[in-house]
Formats: structure tokens, C-alpha cells, sequence
């Protein structure tokens, strides 16, 4: 479902001076949405999903996702499909101008904030299960080893299988 606004959020941007224009009132803030959010490499697509999605936490645990370990968001990171442009979905993948590709916005280590641009990927009702790698729905890391949340110690816990 796609939302239209009148008043669109427009980002422009500091060193090409383009206005970035996004069908959205503003830039959302993911605590407020209890959602995730990471950029492609390419930073004009945008991957959403809940903060509770059982998927999500089945790979890192009952965690808020703007304030994973480097380690959780590494697995998050591996676990997931290619963005529709080929690049991958990173934590350090900022938001970038459509006209020059600087940065507009910060990733989600740097900001709650996040734009969503058109043709972005939303899980968030339908879920991070359709955005991850075949390999992770089926209870196995890309390694062949068992899928499970990571705990401070680096050992696994909780089931040791991916449960969707």
C-alpha cells in the first residue's frame, strides 16, 4: 500500500543543493514505529521492518535494532537477501541524494530517523522472513551452522533454529 501525502518531505541536499522529495510528511522516527531500518549500498532503497518481528528476533535476540552490538547487526546483515539493486543492506549504509549520491541522512547507527524512498522494501506487517536468505528460513546460517540469537558471550541461545 502505498500513502500519498500533499505536503511530501523534501531533504535537500548540502552539496549538490537537489531537493530530495519523499512520499512521506517527514522522516519517520523508528523508536516512535518501534521499526528497524537499514539503506542499500547504493543508500536509495530502504528495508523496514518491526522491532518485534519473530524472525528478527530469532537472529539477534529481543532487542531494539538502533542499538545492536556491531556483532548482531553482522548477523542481521548476512542473514539478509540482496537489496533490489544488487548492493547489500548495512547498519554504516547512509541515506543518499538521488541527484549527486552524497549522503542526505545518517544510517541507523547514527540517527533513529529514515527516509523511505520509492520502490523501498517494508516488512514490517508481512515480515523479515521474506527478505532473508533461503539458507537462514530454513534453520542454517550460509555456513550450514544452526540459526540462533548470539549472546554477549558469543554463545548461541535460545533455540538453536530459525522459527518461522
Amino acid at each position: 500500500m502505498t500513502r500519498e501525502y500533499t505536503k511530501p518531505a523534501v531533504v535537500s541536499c548540502t552539496h549538490c543543493g537537489a531537493s530530495n522529495v519523499f512520499n512521506q510528511p517527514y522522516a519517520y522516527h523508528a523508536g516512535f514505529g518501534d521499526q528497524g531500518f537499514l539503506y542499500s549500498e547504493s543508500g536509495t532503497c530502504t528495508l523496514i521492518w518491526s522491532a518485534y518481528d519473530p524472525a528478527f528476533e530469532a537472529l539477534v535476540g529481543k532487542r531494539n535494532p538502533w542499538v545492536l552490538s556491531r556483532e548482531r547487526q553482522q548477523i542481521l546483515e548476512n542473514a539478509l537477501q540482496p537489496a533490489p539493486d544488487g548492493s547489500r543492506w548495512l547498519f554504516s549504509n547512509p541515506a543518499r541524494c538521488l541527484t549527486c549520491g552524497r549522503p542526505i541522512s545518517g544510517p541507523m547507527s547514527q540517527t533513529i530517523y529514515y527516509l523511505e524512498y520509492e520502490g523501498s522494501i517494508n516488512v514490517d506487517r508481512t515480515g523479515l522472513k521474506n527478505v532473508l536468505k533461503k539458507t537462514i528460513e530454513s534453520g542454517a546460517a550460509p555456513n550450514g551452522d544452526p540459526v540462533g540469537p548470539v549472546g554477549d558471550s558469543g554463545e548461541t541461545e535460545g533455540p538453536p533454529a530459525l522459527s518461522i
